[in-house]
């Protein structure tokens, strides 16, 4: 084994390059840092989901109030009685857009906390049985 006086800048360096890479593999990790990526991905997923679903409705909101406003022109320039409705349709569309997004959003942190606590508890149990493992002692006839 070789001294640390003799050990130069660029064993330094590669000995910790070795362990960044060994530290990143997943042979390596620990159960509780292999489920927190796990959730974590599943995390991405339920955001990913969420945010493709906010943006349709946001680019239906925009269509919907542009159709509104053609037919405010167009039909209701003279009777505003027309022109209020218009408005009131799309107010009204527009409030079960958010009902929606907030419906959306709460299933979305739902989701998450249930990755939370059910990667959390295999984790634990991993733990559990490889701390089990590693503290039983094997029968063995002396030598």
């Amino acid at each position: 084994m070789a001294s640390h006086e003799n050990t130069t800048t660029a064993t330094e360096d590669a000995l910790n390059a070795a362990q960044v890479l060994f530290t990143a593999n997943p042979i390596f990790l620990t159960p509780q840092t292999k489920h927190i990526v796990q959730a974590q991905e599943r995390f991405f997923d339920e955001i990913e989901k969420f945010s493709t679903i906010w943006f349709q409705r946001r680019q239906d909101a925009t269509q919907s109030m542009i159709d509104a406003g053609r037919r405010i022109i167009s039909e209701g320039g003279n009777d505003p009685a027309k022109a209020i409705k218009e408005l009131t349709d799309w107010q009204t569309h527009s409030m079960e857009r958010l009902a929606d997004d907030a419906k959306d959003c709460t299933e979305m942190m739902t989701q998450c906390a249930e990755a939370l606590v059910k990667n959390e508890v295999e984790a634990t149990k991993e733990t559990a049985e490889n701390t089990k493992k590693a503290t039983t002692t094997s029968k063995s006839s002396p030598v």
